[in-house]
């Protein structure tokens, strides 16, 4: 499948962080979960039947944990079943290898031995029956878009629009204001104080609600009346 250019994959993420800032959560969390969706309705139509991806999950293990549960409640039993298929038999080869190998290893005497063969049976020893979940498609298309919209945020912050519209928001998640403060102070970005502007703002509308919200718990506040303030916890979490 043909993928966009860089310059309208940034188009297209800044208008998808103008649509996630007027929802609750962080915008680019908000933004990632809809492209790791989007990635798995190609997977399953497009990307399934690719041997070279096929092979490429044998090599990882199979998908990361949560991208397996994932797909496993989008009801893929038949297209993950033949996935691990090929993985168990992989990996099943592998332990019938090291198995042979530990079970015809005889019990003798120790002897001295030097550094190099010490280290050269250690390495005989290895195998790669470890997952690689570091290799997860599904992760690495994530981190390499999760970058993009880090960058295209922050160029972004340079309009007046994106910075009025990221203050009104929930703010972005910890996790990803520390990317996006890091990114601008390694670009030497002059939206680095619309970022810090913002984000304190977002934080301090927050602070106020989770505070009022705790506070009309208290049976001597609990007749007034209720607002947004009550699923203030969700934007604070």
């Amino acid at each position: 499948m043909p993928e966009l250019s860089t310059d309208m994959q940034r188009s297209r993420g800044a208008d998808d962080l103008r649509a996630a800032f007027k929802r609750e959560g962080c915008p680019v969390c908000t933004v990632m979960l809809e492209y790791v969706e989007q990635s798995m309705d190609r997977w399953e139509y497009e990307g399934f039947s690719d041997v070279e991806h096929r092979h490429q999950l044998i090599r990882s293990r199979g998908f990361c944990p949560l991208h397996t549960w994932q797909l496993a409640r989008r009801s893929n039993a038949f297209r993950l079943g033949l996935i691990y298929t090929e993985v168990l038999t992989d990996v099943l080869l592998e332990l019938d290898a090291v198995y042979s190998r530990f079970s015809s290893t005889k019990v003798r005497p120790p002897k001295r031995e030097s550094a190099w063969k010490r280290w050269w049976r250690s390495r005989r020893h290895q195998t790669d029956v470890r997952p690689a979940f570091e290799q997860c498609p599904f992760c690495y298309n994530r981190a390499s878009t999760e970058e993009r919209l880090i960058s295209t945020l922050v160029q972004a912050l340079a309009s007046e629009e994106i910075c009025v519209l990221h203050a009104q928001s929930t703010g972005l998640c910890l996790a990803h204001f520390t990317q996006a403060f890091q990114f601008a102070q390694k670009q030497q970005s002059v939206t680095i104080s619309y970022l810090l502007a913002c984000q304190r703002t977002c934080t301090r509308r927050t602070l106020e609600d989770v505070r009022e919200l705790v506070r009309k718990h208290d049976y001597r506040f609990s007749n007034e009346s209720h607002g947004g303030e009550m699923t203030s916890w969700r934007r604070a979490a």
